[in-house]
């Protein structure tokens, strides 16, 4: 597993106290961390009948204390060494409360410019960001606010309390304003009460439930096909260099894009879905087993990021190529972790996805009206499986003729087929949940014609389907 590394901690007195404390207990945890007393001869002591007692020097922390961490590029400093470790997808848990007196890079002001923001448990809920005040939305000045920056001006006089039950969600800025995406990347730092269990997944860092529910000890391989690569198949590492860092993806829409930190993700909807199809089919080929493993361990987390965001109120919204390519993560997240809790959502919640607010069943919605009287449809198309770029929202939008809306050929269904063809390889059609969008996919890759991008997007997922369609 790729991990982000410890930064050395610094020397101090207070090491020497963690060192005292740790003889003094029988069963390694930690007792009184107050500095003790070091006792050191005296040059006017005449009493040659006892040897002095030697010179104390500080000695390295406990064992999983430390006083600074790195992950991503994102340092964070604590006031005092902390109790540390990592979760299985490599990300830092802190035991807490816990002083942060500096990160790294860090946010202040230069002129009107903000960088560099970090936020706690951001809600999905709101377009309010507080990582960078040249962030922009819907082509306009943004949403930030100084308020939801947690990391502006922290400093050893002006530290960070950070309470268990809370994710610090730490950001590094492009160094231009008005880029999309504006961040760069960034890291999730959890405090939590106590250490969690061995191999356990981060919680999502949306919301303030940080409990640990899920851990990687369990999780059945045998679930997964071992279906024989075809031609152009990715690199597990080169999957694993896109989705091994946190996808930071709690603002909707077009806003969502420019939050997208542009070395963790894709920032749009098609190649964000792309990548999610690719890997889901790489998952069911014939690999090794500590491959499918370690990629698997990625997508999950992904998958519990994204329960994270739906749960707690948010939506992926169907906008043309944005929205799409969450659900397939939840819904592995749910199967192979077994929660009950992400399969009701990723089946009750459907409408806050993109790929499954945009397709629908053609219906008579009243007396010789058919879809609302919208997209130029008639009593012939009653049961088409169709696609409407916003059609969940507003079908106004939905069009009949093949052409009429350039983001059904360039920018959604192009990007799906790798994650419909794995969920009914995997037996999850059921799960999803949602027919029209499997017979839809099956429709467009009958129309569009092969061997072209707007058929898929990656030739990869093509093959794929043309050699197991049939199967599934």
């Amino acid at each position: 597993m790729r991990t982000g590394h410890l930064v050395a901690p610094r020397r101090s007195g207070y090491v020497l106290a963690l060192a005292l404390a740790a003889c003094a207990t029988s069963r390694g945890e930690v007792g009184d961390l107050r500095p003790a007393r070091v006792e050191q001869a005296s040059e006017a002591s005449t009493d040659r009948s006892r040897a002095a007692p030697p010179i104390q020097k500080p000695m390295a922390p406990l064992p999983g204390y430390f006083e600074q961490l790195e992950r991503n590029g994102i340092t964070w400093t604590f006031a005092q060494p902390a109790r540390c470790g990592r979760y299985v997808n490599g990300d830092w848990w802190v035991v807490g409360p816990v002083e942060l007196v500096a990160i790294a890079p860090g946010s202040s002001r230069d002129g009107d410019r903000v960088l560099h923001g970090s936020m706690i448990n951001p809600s999905p809920t709101s377009r309010t960001q507080g990582y960078d005040n040249a962030m922009l939305h819907d082509g306009a000045a943004g949403t930030y606010r100084a308020a939801a920056n947690a990391s502006l001006g922290v400093a050893a006089n002006r530290p960070l309390t950070l309470r268990a039950g809370t994710s610090l969600v730490s950001s590094a800025s492009h160094p231009d304003a008005g880029r999309l995406p504006q961040v760069e990347r960034c890291a999730v730092l959890t405090v939590v009460e106590a250490p969690p269990p061995p191999r356990a997944f981060r919680p999502p860092y949306c919301g303030s439930d940080k409990r640990h529910r899920w851990t990687a000890d369990r999780l059945d391989l045998t679930r997964l096909a071992s279906l024989q690569p075809v031609a152009g198949a990715p690199r597990v590492d080169e999957l694993l260099a896109r989705l091994e860092h946190t996808w930071l993806d709690h603002l909707p829409g077009l806003s969502g894009r420019y939050l997208h930190p542009r070395q963790n993700m894709p920032d749009y909807g098609r190649d964000l879905a792309d990548l999610v199809s690719a890997a889901a089919l790489t998952l069911n080929l014939d690999l090794p087993p500590s491959d499918k493993r370690e990629l698997l361990v990625a997508l999950l987390q992904v998958g519990i990021d994204v329960y994270g965001v739906v749960a707690n109120g948010g939506a992926f919204r169907a906008d043309g190529g944005n929205g799409s390519g969450r659900k397939f993560p939840l819904l592995l997240a749910g199967w192979m972790l077994d929660d009950a809790g992400m399969l009701r959502t990723a089946r009750e919640r459907k409408l806050a996805f993109g790929e499954d607010a945009q397709t629908f069943f053609v219906e008579e919605t009243a007396p010789g009206v058919f879809n609302h009287g919208h997209g130029g449809y008639g009593a012939d198309d009653v049961g088409l499986p169709e696609w409407g770029s916003r059609h969940a929202d507003d079908p106004s939008h939905d069009h009949k003729a093949w052409g009429a809306d350039p983001y059904r050929r360039c920018c959604s269904a192009n990007a799906w087929s790798g994650f419909v063809l794995a969920a009914r390889v995997m037996g999850l059609r059921d799960a999803w949940d949602h027919p029209p969008l499997f017979d839809y996919v099956d429709r467009y890759l009958q129309v569009e014609p092969r061997g072209s991008w707007t058929r898929c997007w990656t030739p990869f997922c093509a093959r794929m389907w043309d050699r197991y369609r049939q199967d599934f």
